[in-house]
Order: C-alpha cells, then sequence, then structure tokens
C-alpha cells in the first residue's frame, strides 16, 4: 500500500507547471528585449494576457509575430496563439 506522502507526490509538480510556462514566457520577453515580469502574466485557453504599462504593450505589439513565433517552438505554450 502506499504512503499518503508517496501518493500526493505525483500532483507536486502540477502548480509549478504554470509558474514554470511564465517564466519561459518572460525568457522570450527578455531575449526581445521587453520588460515583463512574472507577475504581469496570465494564460487563458490560447490567449496571454499581458498586464503592464501601454508604452511596453506597443513595444509588445510591434514584436507580437516574432514573440508568437518564438512561443510557438516551445511544446508546453504551443497551444498559445494570441497575445494581450
Amino acid at each position: 500500500m502506499l504512503q499518503l506522502n508517496q501518493l500526493l507526490e505525483r500532483f507536486k509538480n502540477l502548480a509549478n507547471t504554470e509558474k514554470v510556462k511564465k517564466q519561459l514566457i518572460v525568457e522570450i520577453f527578455e531575449r526581445n528585449k521587453i520588460p515583463i515580469n512574472i507577475n504581469q502574466i496570465s494564460i487563458s485557453k490560447n490567449t496571454l494576457f499581458i498586464k503592464t504599462q501601454p508604452i511596453i504593450k506597443t513595444e509588445l505589439l510591434l514584436k507580437k509575430e516574432i514573440i508568437l513565433n518564438e512561443i510557438s517552438k516551445i511544446k508546453s505554450l504551443a497551444t498559445v496563439s494570441n497575445i494581450q
């Protein structure tokens, strides 16, 4: 019979997957010189929502195609198809 901690070990990384995805997105933004931190990102269905200043959003929209192309290359983020 499995111990409770062994059983719960399977679910330990479920919460971290969202954090890992957000960290990967932050790294993509950093490579494109867009200052975004992990707290400004939310993912809902196929859309990536960024809460930031309008000037940064404008820069983001200018580089939207490049960023979406880089995001699509990452298997766990391949479903993201829009940025708002």
